[in-house]
């Protein structure tokens, strides 16, 4: 998703954890910026959340809130990120 407010686009990114090879992104449908901060611990609520964040089993349910697409979550295998990147 497009952060109109920030202009950046928003979303998840998987790797795998042996290559550390990028598998794939997902766009975020919406973004709640203080849920986020809280759901993944940043602990400055003024920081816009440019950085990557490691997603957990703990957040998975959190996260599929705010996605349209299924992923098939493998935390023994892979790895995934809630991102930003300027547009």
């Amino acid at each position: 998703m497009i952060d109109d407010n920030f202009k950046v686009r928003r979303y998840i990114t998987e790797f795998c954890e042996e290559t550390e090879e990028l598998i794939a992104e997902y766009d975020l449908s919406s973004f709640d910026l203080v849920k986020f901060q809280n759901e993944l611990n940043e602990p400055n609520n003024e920081n816009p959340m440019f950085d990557c964040y490691p997603i957990k089993k703990e957040n998975v349910k959190f996260i599929e809130n705010y996605i349209s697409n299924n992923i098939e979550w493998d935390f023994k295998n892979k790895s995934y990120f809630v991102e930003a990147h300027a547009i």
